[in-house]
């Protein structure tokens, strides 16, 4: 049969069960796989390579990943979660990261997950999640019930996965998560780094979470960057929503509502943040440009220039970094390739 047959029948074929077994250990391969039984690791973002996980209310969230999800293997040593961006386009994300370990010679040893976060308009199969195209960024919950009749927060899900791995069954010399995601995923990182419990709940792994040009970001105090004034409080008459949930801290939504304001700020502050930012990405394709967005600046670029500001201003305790990309706009697989990007992936 012809490959490119094979793997369209297999795309529009079920999915298949929660953590279907993967095959034997081939280590990575120079095309994509044209048998049943996916090699490990599994590098390509086709059905071969995706697994449903069990995850709060009994939601099954779809991921690519390069190592099965369901034995023990003691050759993971670091985890990366690589989160879509707003085309929802998990399994090119899956693979661009794939290339990025690929370059630094550690497949085998490196996990590669990346979720899809899916709205109604993907078909979701039957009990996997679904939301909308903008709630899956902030964390909102899901727009259909789980099969134990529950609405679940995106970030929950992710949550969910990270116990799968941290549990020490799987992956007993796991030491290293990394969270990351690029454009309307590096949104999603940067909300998810100031809310989710996981770190918390794993101390025995470390975590680093790394925002690449996202449109916009969260800031932890009502004040803006204003022309020829330097940080202060906008005109709220002029923007009233500037400051709610997701550009800031009024009026969250279900999952961050659980944590205090001081509880939200503290655990963002506190955690390893790394912002990549591509000096190129100053268009405004997909940006933005809503008056709540426009007070973080004229584009990504820039927003991300001025967030640190605030944050060594106002948060000055902070351990975050900003580094700047040089020759790379709104590209994913730019960043993530960059000799700067894989240094703050892998070198830590």
């Amino acid at each position: 049969m012809n490959l490119r047959i094979l793997l369209v029948l297999l795309f529009l074929a079920p999915l298949p069960a929660l953590l279907l077994p993967g095959c034997q250990d081939s280590g990575s391969v120079s095309g994509p796989p044209d048998e049943l039984d996916p090699p490990v690791p599994c590098t390509f973002g086709i059905p071969l390579c995706r697994e449903q996980v069990v995850v709060e209310g009994g939601f099954l969230l779809p991921v690519y990943r390069t190592h099965p999800l369901d034995r023990a293997d003691t050759l993971v040593r670091r985890a990366v979660f690589v989160v879509h961006g707003t085309n929802r386009n998990a399994d090119d994300y899956f693979e661009t990261m794939v290339e990025a370990v690929q370059q630094v010679g550690e497949l085998r040893e490196t996990l590669v997950i990346a979720p899809r976060f899916q709205t109604l308009d993907d078909w979701p199969a039957t009990g996997e999640p679904a939301w909308t195209s903008g709630g899956w960024k902030r964390g909102d919950p899901t727009v259909v019930d789980s099969p134990e009749g529950v609405r679940i927060s995106s970030y929950a899900a992710l949550d969910g996965v990270v116990e799968v791995l941290a549990d020490g069954t799987r992956y007993p010399n796991l030491a290293k998560i990394v969270i990351t995601g690029h454009s309307a995923g590096g949104q999603y990182t940067h909300r998810f780094a100031a809310g989710s419990p996981a770190e918390g709940q794993h101390g025995h792994l470390a975590f680093r979470y790394v925002v690449a040009n996202p449109s916009t970001y969260l800031y932890l105090g009502p004040e803006r960057s204003l022309p020829g004034v330097g940080f202060g409080l906008p005109d709220r008459e002029a923007c009233p929503t500037y400051n709610t949930w997701h550009y800031g801290l009024e009026e969250l939504n279900p999952y961050m509502e659980r944590l205090s304001l001081e509880e939200i700020r503290d655990r963002l502050v506190a955690r390893d943040v790394v912002y990549l930012v591509g000096r190129e990405d100053t268009g405004t394709h997909l940006l933005d440009m809503s008056c709540g967005a426009m007070l973080q600046g004229p584009n990504r670029f820039s927003r991300g220039l001025t967030l640190f500001a605030f944050l060594n201003e106002h948060f000055p305790a902070h351990g975050h970094r900003l580094q700047e990309v040089a020759g790379v706009g709104h590209s994913s697989r730019g960043i993530y390739t960059s000799a700067t990007g894989k240094g703050v992936l892998f070198s830590w």
